[in-house]
């Protein structure tokens, strides 16, 4: 057997099959067979060979085979071969007889995970890709046949200049450390046409800082897709690039570039131009959407929607303005709670919903915009808060867990949230308010269904009862330390019997013979039964005993100190609207240059900052600078 070698291994062979002729007889024929269409050309012949139903002659789609034969039997002329046949892709297949490419002899054969001679594959493509044959992308699988199928394959053109558009930057992630949260993401501008991306390079500003894009990245018409540096930077990306090409927090160059043309770059720059965020991505304004515009920081903005534990940004969709553009509010209502029981000073979490027609419908979730605002307003009840007599306003944010699983969700509709402070006992109308012009003008929403769509009404306003707040807990004086210098320090005890939140309550210190404070420090946090909070100057000698280091003016032997919360006093020392003179001094016991602790005798404090003030009846008195005591008050 000769194969032509001007022809590829698994492509057209010529096959030659001479045929001996039977002992005695002269008469024999030479037939060639060729897989280049099937044709069969007769080289010799004899005047009285047998009749054509003794010679036989089979074609295949691309080759044939030939058999000559004497009489009625059919003998090989040469020991290597006995029979030749042609299968349909060009190759041939020896051996006794058979002709079944599915040999049963135990010779090659498609699905014995071997490629062949003839053969592309045999069950998987090894190295081979769409690329490879041509193709810009999409996916190689082996045929049936062991032949590659390429119906999967894509042939999306690469870009050119300007055809792919960098939109959004997060080089400086907040949320995440940088090699977990880095991203860019680019756009098609395109109306109809899609790109592919896959063997296309990303340059940085770093000398050699590039990855190629390995595989598919198709980018269809209209579509933003992002890149990052991991998996999971609070969104699925595109594409993970190689760990080694990182994102500068200040200042970098980000370039695409397709078979070598540059497609697009930018180069932002410290803050000179480009904005320089923490937390927050760079966004290129929804207007300026060209490789042109977007060479131009001032074209570009911080990202405003929180996406991932705080950092905010539009990863994988369209950019919002960056210029302020003033909206209609369509629609807003007052949506939860529409009653309220709370206690003076309680914070209250209400919710309000907004419709602006090409903002709000935009993605399903909130889609803020710079100039809307929103509020939560408390007013005296039946009052047009419109006219702003007695109301007070709390600002509102965006909520950040609307969604498809929030109770009542609309679609089309955002919701805000803002929270209000209890006011004084009494009952009181609750209002939303929002604007879309930065607070030029506002749409006010009572709570009925259709909201701010009929008006605003006070009879279908949100309702607030405020109560007065419980009595405030037993606490008061237990040591007070007026020493040399700086050394001045006051110790709370909490002789409640239960924990006693101290948020609300203060120090108060009342100048020479001052009626009004002329300076506060505000106590906070939990103090346990039984416990002290110890107040000190911050310049004291030994603050190992303080709780509270407090700046500013603390006061002398002739100045009141008082111990307020909620608004109520408990406990004062001294007497409010009275110079003493140096100090208050009897039997002894003074309130200059002396540490002063409160005796034993004493459940609670001297609420009356008016009546006269006697040291010697609820204090003993050590000396100076005395601290030894301080950070405890026990009479066990």
């Amino acid at each position: 057997m000769t194969r032509d070698a001007g022809l590829p291994m698994h492509g057209r062979w010529w096959l030659v099959v001479a045929l001996g002729t039977a002992c005695g007889d002269d008469d024999g024929a030479l037939v060639s067979s060729t897989g280049d269409g099937g044709s069969t050309e007769t080289l010799a012949t004899t005047e009285s060979g047998p009749t054509s139903a003794d010679t036989t002659t089979s074609t295949s789609s691309e080759g044939t085979s030939s058999t000559g034969s004497t009489g009625s039997s059919s003998e090989a002329t040469s020991s290597e071969a006995t029979s030749s046949s042609a299968s349909s892709d060009g190759s041939s297949s020896e051996g006794s007889g058979s002709t079944d490419s599915g040999s049963t002899s135990g010779g090659p054969a498609c699905g014995d995970g071997s490629v062949d001679v003839g053969e592309d594959c045999d069950g998987d493509v090894g190295t081979a890709s769409c690329v490879d044959l041509g193709h810009t992308g999409g996916r190689l699988v082996c045929g049936a046949s062991c032949v590659f199928d390429e119906s999967a394959c894509t042939d999306f053109v690469h870009p050119g200049f300007a055809e792919i558009v960098i939109t959004e930057v997060m080089q400086n992630p907040g949320g995440l450390a940088d090699d977990q949260g880095e991203w860019f993401e680019v756009h098609n501008p395109s109306l109809i046409e899609a790109f592919q991306l896959g063997g296309c390079v990303v340059e940085g500003g770093g000398m050699g800082e590039a990855f190629a894009i390995d595989g598919d990245l198709v980018v269809t018409a209209g579509e933003y897709v992002t890149l990052a540096t991991a998996a999971a930077p609070g969104f699925v990306p595109d594409l993970v690039w190689p760990g080694a090409f990182t994102l500068g927090n200040t200042s970098d160059t980000i370039r695409l570039v397709c078979d070598g043309t540059p497609i697009d770059e930018i180069g932002y720059d410290d803050g000179a131009t480009f904005p320089d965020p923490t937390g927050a991505s760079m966004q290129l304004d929804a207007g300026a959407l060209d490789a042109v515009a977007n060479d131009d920081g001032g074209n570009w903005c911080e990202g405003v929607a929180d996406y991932n534990l705080g950092d905010r940004g539009s990863p994988g969709a369209a950019n919002v303005g960056c210029f302020p553009v003033d909206y209609l509010v369509d629609f807003c209502r007052l949506q939860f709670p529409l009653s309220i029981d709370a206690v003076q000073g309680d914070a209250v979490d209400v919710f309000g919903r907004l419709f602006i027609a090409g903002l709000t419908d935009l993605s399903g979730v909130d889609d803020p915009a710079p100039q809307v605002a929103a509020a939560v307003g408390v007013g005296p009840d039946g009052s047009d808060p419109a006219l702003g007599v007695g109301w007070v306003w709390h600002a509102g944010s965006p909520n950040l867990g609307y969604g498809p699983l929030s109770p009542g969700y609309e679609a089309n509709n955002d919701e805000y949230q803002a929270t209000l402070v209890v006011p004084a006992p009494g009952s009181y109308d609750v209002a939303f308010r929002f604007t879309g012009d930065g607070g030029a003008s506002f749409t006010y929403c009572d709570g009925q269904d259709a909201g701010s769509s009929n008006g605003y009404a006070a009879a279908d306003a949100g309702q607030l009862d405020a109560s007065p707040p419980p009595p405030p807990a037993n606490l008061y004086f237990s040591e007070y330390v007026e020493g040399s210098a700086n050394n001045k320090a006051l110790e709370v005890f909490n002789a409640s019997g239960a924990t006693a939140d101290l948020v609300g309550c203060e120090l108060r210190f009342y100048f020479n013979g001052a009626v009004v404070p002329g300076a506060t420090i505000a106590l906070a946090g939990d103090l346990a039964a039984d416990d002290v909070q110890v107040v000190c100057d911050d310049d004291i000698a030994d603050a190992t005993a303080c709780d509270v280091l407090a700046a500013g003016s603390f006061y002398s032997g002739d100045d009141a100190v008082e111990l307020r919360c909620g608004g109520v006093a408990l406990d004062v020392l001294g007497q409010i609207g009275v110079d003493p003179g140096a100090e208050w001094l009897v039997g002894g016991v003074g309130t200059a240059n002396e540490t002063l602790r409160r005796s034993c005798t004493v459940s609670t404090g001297d609420a009356n900052g008016g009546d006269a003030f006697d040291p010697s009846l609820e204090w003993t008195t050590t000396a100076q600078d005395d601290l030894a005591d301080l950070g405890q008050h026990d009479c066990g």
